[in-house]
């Protein structure tokens, strides 16, 4: 009897900590603006999400940032996809200080109003000129780390991508009507991130 229970505590001990890391059997819904810029990275997250944790994902386009908030706030979006000079507006701040102060300002602000945790930024926006004070973040719900654990090091994968050399022709690519989503497979692949 001692040693059935101690195999069934064992198993339970392996299975909680298979669980711990995983995010098989769920599903995300990840929220964007409808824009080029949005959608694209948009699809970088769902790709390497699908691709590194097998979990599924639903992609859903939002016309406005109000819509796409509500839609937050109802639970019925788990991540997005935002830039931290609309987050600035979003919470009547103004900016102050170079991109990584105004990063970490909305950081904060968006943990502590709105319960979500913004991520490594994916960087400036494309297109930007000079030093432009704002990022490009993925952003997560706080109770959404609980059911996906690894999410912040899956998409942290994805730190710094507007800057690389090839971002540019992707969004010019995707503008010009092809589809993000293969658009995004394929640079991930060259960039063997899946």
């Amino acid at each position: 009897m001692k040693k059935t229970i101690l195999l069934f505590c064992a198993m339970f001990l392996v299975l909680a900590n298979v669980n711990a890391f995983a995010c098989v059997g769920r599903t995300l819904v990840i929220g964007s603006l409808n824009t080029p810029n949005d959608k694209l990275l948009t699809q970088l997250m769902a790709v390497i999400i699908i691709e590194r944790t097998g979990t599924s994902v639903e992609v859903e386009y939002f016309d406005s940032q109000d819509e796409l908030y509500e839609a937050i706030k109802k639970k019925e979006v788990n991540v997005l996809s935002e830039n931290t000079g609309r987050a600035l507006q979003l919470l009547g701040m103004e900016p102050v200080g170079d991109a990584d102060s105004i990063y970490l300002a909305v950081k904060q602000a968006y943990r502590e109003q709105l319960g979500l945790v913004m991520l490594e930024p994916f960087g400036s926006p494309t297109g930007s000129a000079g030093d432009t004070p704002f990022m490009d973040v993925p952003i997560v719900g706080d109770g959404v780390l609980t059911n996906f654990p690894v999410l912040p090091r899956v998409l942290n994968k994805l730190a710094g991508i507007t800057q690389k050399k090839n971002y540019t022709k992707l969004l010019a690519s995707v503008e010009s009507g092809n589809k993000a989503n293969q658009v995004a497979k394929d640079f991930l692949k060259m960039k063997r991130l899946i």
